[in-house]
């Protein structure tokens, strides 16, 4: 079973269908990054009625047994989740609620801070707030799985020792492979692989290094992270933007709070590597796997197994 950590495409039934030609079973979704609360459910309305009009293709799961039901059906899985928590507001009642709609994944915060902690961007990271404390007791109530990919270092610290269940980071890398405040220094990672805690590692191209990074180079990494922290806590999220026209990626990273002023500083959707350029290389993903020494159990933990166990412990 082949699951990938984190997806954001535009999706189409030929979204879909291209994901699959690369094995691929089950996607975490992006299905919100700056929506409030009514906005996040037009979204997930939007995702339902897609599901439907394609259910020989296509299916929302929200647990284990939808995961393999989706798997023997041979249709691909959505696992809906949330990049930001705007659209929670500062009731933690709408952790259960989002769940019961089919949200099984929430990250803190996105590329800015709020009323939940700070995001790995900011110049100061004042931790967990109490709001967020409170929050995160909400989410593991809800079962819902906790994303710190995008969020401070202080805060994410904060979130591992605060949640009773384990977390994630869906879609990062080490920094010491490439420095990024979009990566995680080790003192995070290993505090979430000491918690039970899986991190999704990213091929987005501005967090490996850039389109001239080897697949040799890339899997070593994932080779030496598993022998440092465990197989069992290393996985993957590719971060994929499938299906996009240009001049999306500058709402994505930026929504309304920080708009260019000249169209021609809207930035392009950088070029992926050649043995990685989207969710169909899964294949190659794989044998470079295999070259880095994992073996069969260990090749299929990292493609899918690990993030099959850690939903098992939270949904």
């Amino acid at each position: 079973m082949i699951i990938d950590g984190l997806e954001i495409n535009d999706w189409s039934r030929a979204v879909v269908e291209q994901v699959r030609s690369g094995g691929v079973d089950i996607v975490h979704a992006t299905c919100g990054v700056w929506e409030d609360t009514a906005g996040a459910m037009t979204r997930i309305g939007s995702w339902r009625h897609f599901a439907r009009a394609n259910a020989d293709v296509v299916r929302i799961v929200r647990t284990v047994d939808d995961i393999h039901r989706a798997v023997d059906d041979d249709v691909l899985g959505i696992v809906l989740g949330f990049q930001n928590s705007s659209m929670l507001g500062d009731d933690p009642e709408m952790a259960g609620i989002f769940a019961d709609v089919g949200v099984r994944v929430v990250q803190l915060t996105y590329n800015i801070a709020n009323h939940l902690g700070s995001s790995c961007w900011e110049p100061h990271d004042g931790g967990l707030t109490r709001a967020g404390h409170r929050m995160v007791a909400a989410l593991n109530d809800a079962g819902v799985v906790i994303d710190i990919s995008h969020v401070g270092n202080r805060t994410g610290l904060d979130a591992i020792s605060a949640s009773a269940r384990p977390i994630a980071v869906t879609h990062g890398n080490p920094a010491s492979f490439c420095a990024s405040p979009r990566n995680k220094p080790d003192d995070v990672i290993d505090a979430l692989a000491a918690r039970g805690g899986v991190i999704g590692c990213t091929l987005y191209p501005l967090f490996i290094g850039g389109a001239d990074v080897t697949r040799v180079a890339y899997c070593r990494m994932l080779a030496d992270l598993a022998e440092r922290i465990g197989v069992e806590h290393v996985a993957i999220g590719s971060d994929a933007v499938v299906g996009w026209p240009e001049g999306v990626l500058g709402w994505m990273r930026n929504g309304r709070w920080d708009r260019p002023e000249n169209p021609d500083e809207v930035p392009p959707f950088p070029p992926w590597p050649s043995w990685f350029r989207g969710p169909e290389d899964f294949g190659s993903l794989a044998a470079g796997l295999d070259e880095a020494g994992f073996d069969a159990a260990g090749r299929d933990a990292v493609l899918g197994g690990n993030w099959l166990r850690l939903f098992e412990q939270v949904f």
